[in-house]
Formats: structure tokens, sequence, C-alpha cells
């Protein structure tokens, strides 16, 4: 609780695991007309303690998007990767009174260890920590440090939701203060650095009201010092997945649509907020709205189809009458995951050389691939066939084939950030030279930086099948990516796609048998097939592929030539 006479401080804290969202802005705003109203001091702190997860440049990013949107912070911002020597002294303090301890457990052991008991993990819930290593790691290596949480309840109020209160040690248990791959756990670095800074008031969203009680555990070390706090809500029913899932880049002047939080007007409620933080909205709201304006979506003077500019086509049908903001059907979800220890060294070592920045541009491909490995008697390395992939998961065939083929050149799209990951650790264990990776959606790489007739082939190996009929639309294999595709393809270029499911593979052959500017390679030389091709001997066998074929799962290749 802030002491009479104490200036209001409150900030803002993003991670630049990305650019800004709309959710996100949400945030900023709340957090900034909370601290104008009082008069006090708003500040922005970069939270890239996570260093697996965070992306180079990204910090930059953030702070002119909210710089384009008029929320600039009234001190220079600071950044957690220099604070690692302060939450090591917190850690220790910690741990010499006795209120932190080493863990020796995964994971894995500790799911087991909770099923075991009884308690099983309902969906998004807590991983309930059991408490195995309280009373010692058993002759076991230590992996992370855990807060000894004690057996009470946590009391709190907060501006607008009132008075609340969490059992931490029934549904969280002992947390992790220090994770196994090095990294201070959010937890703790939060608190260490409001301390530091001052923070008075935290404004946040509904949906992290979860982490306040842990949060006031560490607070009442002596070396720290609590908070007043305010939640707003971050939206009802299918909305409260946060407004992470909306597509609109702030201040970037990406064309994008926004998604559902932008059809039921703000985010943001005012209960338990400062009665002056509502007559604030209107300095930053305008310029927020500014900057909203310069993203529209039905422009009536759209850029002519293929220049840097022009908005992107709906993958369904048309944009409807009346609406401001169409959602966009992605055919890709960005799955939740942690990179591991040498996922992020590859990132860093080989990084560099091997992932692409997307542009909105075509690709030179001779300096792309221009310091790949030469192969006697094969055309000059950076001249070679180019074969994009789609989606590669964690690149096992990727880096299969490309071994088989150092005849060719592989240009990669991906989404999974563990996923770049360990395609760029297969890279560098084997010594591979003619992959490159753009961590980006494929579609828009196809839009933007593929230029026509550049592809000798293209892979995609078991696309998200999207089973429910309901969910069909989010396929990835639609008619108008087929186009894009055949049209980037050259005479004589193949598209190959492989799925385990058999109406996923009938939807593939109908619709590629639809595009006029393809033929079947299949339908000559094997009619009993019935369009389908047999498996081509580039296309390896994955463990999982493997373990469906054990299990009688069949696998349906789809291979067609551009004419």
């Amino acid at each position: 609780m802030r002491a009479a006479g104490t200036t209001y401080t409150g900030r803002f804290a993003p991670s630049p695991t990305g650019p800004l969202h709309a959710g996100s802005l949400v945030a900023a705003l709340a957090s900034w007309l909370d601290a104008k109203a009082h008069g006090g001091r708003w500040l922005v702190r970069i939270e890239d303690v996570d260093t697996t997860r965070c992306r180079t440049g990204l910090d930059q990013h953030i702070l002119q998007q909210l710089s384009n949107c008029g929320l600039n912070p009234d001190a220079p911002p600071v950044w957690q990767s220099n604070r690692g020597a302060l939450y090591q002294q917190a850690l220790e303090q910690l741990v010499a009174k006795g209120q932190a301890y080493p863990c020796a457990c995964s994971r894995q052991e500790i799911e087991s260890e909770m099923n075991r008991l009884g308690r099983n993990r309902s969906r998004n819930g807590e991983l309930i920590y059991p408490g195995t290593c309280r009373n010692g790691l058993q002759g076991r290596d230590a992996r992370a440090w855990r807060l000894r949480t004690p057996d009470e309840i946590i009391y709190w109020s907060d501006r607008r939701l009132g008075a609340q209160q969490q059992n931490v040690p029934a549904e969280v248990g002992d947390f992790v203060l220090k994770r196994a791959d090095g990294c201070f756990a959010y937890q703790l670095a939060v608190v260490v650095d409001d301390a530091a800074q001052g923070v008075t008031d935290v404004v946040r969203g509904e949906d992290l009201t979860d982490n306040t009680a842990r949060q006031i555990l560490l607070q009442r070390t002596p070396w720290i010092t609590d908070a007043t706090l305010l939640a707003y809500p971050a939206g009802t029913g299918h909305q409260r997945r946060k407004a992470v899932q909306t597509k609109w880049r702030a201040g970037t002047g990406h064309k994008r649509s926004f998604g559902s939080t932008q059809h039921r007007g703000p985010s943001v409620g005012t209960a338990g907020m400062h009665r002056k933080t509502i007559g604030c909205a209107g300095i930053v709201g305008g310029q927020l709205a500014r900057s909203l304006q310069s993203c529209p979506v039905n422009d009536t003077n759209k850029p002519e189809p293929g220049t840097p500019d022009a908005p992107r086509k709906r993958i369904r049908g048309s944009v409807p009458e009346g609406v401001a903001y169409p959602k966009e059907i992605k055919s890709f979800v960005r799955r939740a995951g942690r990179t591991t220890t040498g996922q992020a060294k590859a990132f860093e070592d080989i990084g560099p050389k091997f992932l692409l920045p997307y542009q909105a541009g075509a690709i030179d491909f001779t300096a792309a691939y221009a310091d790949t490995i030469a192969v006697a008697g094969q055309t000059e390395p950076s001249k070679r066939p180019i074969i994009l992939e789609i989606g590669f998961g964690m690149g096992e065939a990727t880096a299969h084939i490309a071994a088989a083929m150092p005849e060719k050149n592989f240009l990669c799209c991906e989404v999974h950030e563990p996923g770049v990951g360990a395609l760029l650790k297969r890279i560098g264990e084997q010594g591979l030279t003619n992959i490159r990776i753009v961590a980006h959606d494929a579609v828009e790489v196809i839009d933007n930086m593929l230029p026509l007739q550049s592809l000798d082939g293209v892979h995609i190996f078991f696309p998200d099948p999207w089973h429910k009929k309901k969910h069909n639309k989010r396929r990835l294999i639609q008619a108008p990516l087929i186009a894009k595709l055949a049209a980037r393809l050259k005479t004589g270029g193949y598209l190959h796609c492989a799925t385990d499911w058999q109406p996923y593979a009938e939807q593939i052959l109908e619709v590629l048998r639809q595009e006029p500017l393809l033929k079947n390679t299949a339908a000559a030389s094997n009619p009993d097939l019935a369009g389908y091709a047999p498996k081509p001997h580039y296309r390896p066998l994955t463990k999982f592929e493997n373990r469906g074929i054990k299990l009688g799962h069949g696998v349906w290749d789809v291979v067609f030539e551009r004419v």
C-alpha cells in the first residue's frame, strides 16, 4: 500500500518476444492513464530476463511503438538483462534465511508425482509443486531454486476487484525463483525491480491477478516494499484469452485486422479507476486512435495488387459489408514452448548466418546462399534449385532432406520458436550449409519475398489437419494459397504435400486438381493409387510417422508438377 505523501510511480513492463499487439497497448494505456491521473511518474522496463524467448532488436521496436502512440516514460527505460546481479543478491538473501531451497525435479517428474497423488492438473491450470525437494535433494543435482511458501492464505485488496485471496501452497506450491536454464524467474525479477525503481502502483490485466499472491510473499522480505494494485478487465468470454490473439501491430503501418476485441469497444473498464483517469484518456487516446487510423483495412484508395503496401487477401470470401475490422483466418497457431539451452545457443551462434529477416521485397537468393559450401561437379551454390518448405516442426525431416540433397538450397518457414532453434541446432551438428530460415508467416513470405517462377519445389509435410469441421477453414491447403505457390514454381517444379489425416488428404488432392497450372504426377504412372503418389525417396520416415504406421495409420503423399 502506498504511504501517504508518497509520489505515485507506475510502470509498464513489456517482454521483447514480439511487437506490441492491441492487448499490450491496452495495458500500456491503462497504466499511463492511472499514473497521469494521480500526478505521478510512469516508467517503462524491458522484461528481457528470459533470454531464450527474447528477440534481438524488438526492445527498440517496442519503445518506438509506444512513442508513436504518445506513451513516453518519465525516466530512461531499464533492461532486466542488465540486472542479474540484483536478482542473484536477492536469491542469496532468501537462501541465507532458509526461505529458498534447491530443487532437482523436472516438469515431467512433478507431473508424475502429482498424478500418483491423485491430483491431476486441470486444463490450463498450474502445475502445483508437491514439495519433493523441500527436505533435501536426496543425492541428486540441483536444477532450480524455489521459494519455501508458508502454509497460509494470502489476502490483498485490488482497487477494482476489491478483496482477493489465494492459498499459494495449495494452488501453486513452492514456486521457482531461478530456472534450470539459469534464467531468473519472472516473479523474483519483477518484485526486485519494482522495489529498486520505487514502484508504488501496479496496473495489470485481470488475467494476471493470480501472480499477485506470489509477489506479495516476496515483498515481505525487508528489502522490498509492496504496491497498490489495480486490475483492468481483459475482456469477457473468449476475449479473456487476451488480446494477444489480435493481428494488428501498433505503430508499424501494417494493414492487419484487429480481431474480436476491437469489435466490442475498448477493453479497459472504468470501475475502480481514479475519476481523472477517464479524463486523461483524451490526451493519449486521440494519438492512439490516429495510430489506428493509419492502419486502415478497407481503404478506398487501395494500393495496386502485388505492391509491398497491398493488403493481404483473405483466405476465404470477401470482407462483409459494414465490417470495419474483418478477422483474418490464420492457418497456424503459435504454440507455447520454451527453447532449450542448446537451441538458445544455436540461435546465438549460427542464427545470424542461417536466419533471414522477413522483408517486404523480393529475396536475393544469390546473396542469401553466397557462402553455401560448393559440391564438386554441382551447380554454383548460389544458383542451385530452391526448395521452399512450409512448417518444418522441429526440423528432423528438413535436416535429413537437406543432407541427402546437397545440390539443392532450402528456404524454410516456421513460426514456432523452439522448432526454429531445434533446426538451427541440427544445422550446426550436421554441418549443413544449404538451409536458410525465415521465422515468419509463410503466406506473407510468399506474397512479398518470393518472385514469380522462382521456386523449383515446395514441401508441405503434415500441416495441421484441423480435424473439426468448423475449423476446416483454417487448413493451410486452400485454393488461394495453391494459386500463389503454383505461380511461383518454375515450369517443371513440383509441389509435394503429405498428411496422415485421410479427409485432409482428399481435400488436398481436390484443391490441387482444380489448379490449372498444376498436373498430378501420380495419375499416369499408377492409376491404382487413386491420385496419390508413392512416398518419394527423399522424404524420411520420422519417429512420429513410424509410430503411426505401427498403429495402422495411413500416410498420403500428393505430388503435383507445374505445367
